[in-house]
């Protein structure tokens, strides 16, 4: 099985997920429930708050693109950098998952 059940009902598949399986409040429900840094923290830190005090430290005409930097975290988790580096299967999983995210959004496509 290579799929998640999302809060929208939808079934992401890691191996073959589309731009319909992305939502947005998809994103926003999962990333308020992930907490930064392995919950290595004296408090609760959301991914979700984090992205939203990224946006609000760019200028709006790119505040929507730092609101969303992490939102393939959603479906894939906020995986320590040092962890991420041993796991390249993990890494090519959430590359592809932050493509689907970019073009659904009409967000710039990274360079690979």
């Amino acid at each position: 099985m290579s799929f998640i059940q999302t809060l929208s009902g939808k079934q992401f598949d890691y191996l073959s997920a589309t731009i319909d399986d992305i939502d947005i409040e998809d994103i926003a429900v999962a990333l308020s429930n992930i907490c930064r840094f392995s919950g290595h923290l004296p408090e609760f830190y959301s991914v979700a708050q984090h992205s939203v005090l990224c946006s609000q430290l760019v200028s709006p005409e790119f505040a929507f693109e730092a609101l969303m930097h992490d939102a393939a975290e959603a479906y894939c988790q906020d995986i320590p950098a040092p962890l991420k580096a041993l796991l390249p299967d993990y890494r090519e999983i959430e590359k592809r998952t932050d493509q689907l995210i970019r073009f659904k959004f009409g967000l710039p496509l990274e360079e690979a």
